[in-house]
């Protein structure tokens, strides 16, 4: 049929056919291809590729959105700044926030939510959680209350990764302190870490002026740590 129509088809006994081709793998990216300049003896084919142009990923755009603010809504503010941000993103990754703008609560009307209990590097990780599922630059100290500011927000994706981070990083100064925020947060999974791990440096942990506070201050939790050490199972 090409042969028979060569003025329509084979304009100077060529056909040039365009194909779009689109992949992802968290990225969308996607090129123009024009494949083949087919002479009419069909016995020359020739490639020819065009550059692959790049789509931003959605990552990167929210990420961008939170960044520069653009279009936000509401205003979340600790005691010494204040950060845009939108009511959407919020409410889909957060059951507090979800009800704390679907309702009459005072933050839908005001405008601004305070997180004055909240440090900055705190609130900014987890909005930048919020906004594109991963974590920059975690610390032990950054984990520590970024866990409680997920515990407190309901983020349970990123209670669960700042929880692992932890537990992956423990060391003997911050045991008690871990035991403590586990039980705080009924973190019964980190509890059970968190005691593996002193039974296993008891010496260094036991030694220390933390544990001799902890005695103190959490007679129970010292108590069932020493009972495990007394009674393994």
């Amino acid at each position: 049929m090409l042969l028979e129509n060569k003025s329509r088809y084979l304009p100077n006994d060529e056909l040039l056919l365009h194909c779009e081709y689109v992949s992802s793998n968290g990225t969308v990216s996607f090129e123009f291809c024009s494949y083949g300049i087919i002479f009419s003896n069909a016995k020359t084919v020739v490639v020819k590729k065009e550059p692959i142009q790049q789509m931003p990923d959605l990552v990167s755009e929210l990420k961008a959105a939170y960044n520069d603010g653009i279009h936000s809504d509401m205003e979340l503010r600790t005691s010494t700044k204040s950060y845009p941000v939108h009511k959407f993103i919020l409410s889909a990754r957060s059951p507090v926030f979800k009800r704390m703008f679907s309702s009459d609560m005072k933050e839908k009307n005001c405008g601004h939510v305070d997180v004055t209990d909240l440090e900055d590097d705190t609130v900014h990780q987890m909005l930048q959680y919020l906004y594109t599922d991963t974590l920059e630059d975690l610390k032990l100290e950054n984990a520590y209350k970024l866990y409680t500011a997920a515990d407190k927000y309901q983020i349970m994706s990123l209670r669960s990764k700042c929880s692992s981070f932890l537990k992956d990083n423990l060391i003997p100064d911050k045991a008690c302190a871990f035991m403590v925020l586990a039980d705080l947060h009924s973190d019964d999974d980190l509890r059970r870490v968190v005691q593996d791990y002193i039974l296993k440096h008891d010496q260094e942990v036991f030694g220390s002026q933390e544990w001799k506070h902890f005695m103190d201050t959490n007679p129970k939790l010292a108590a069932d740590v020493m009972f495990r050490k007394v009674f393994p199972h």
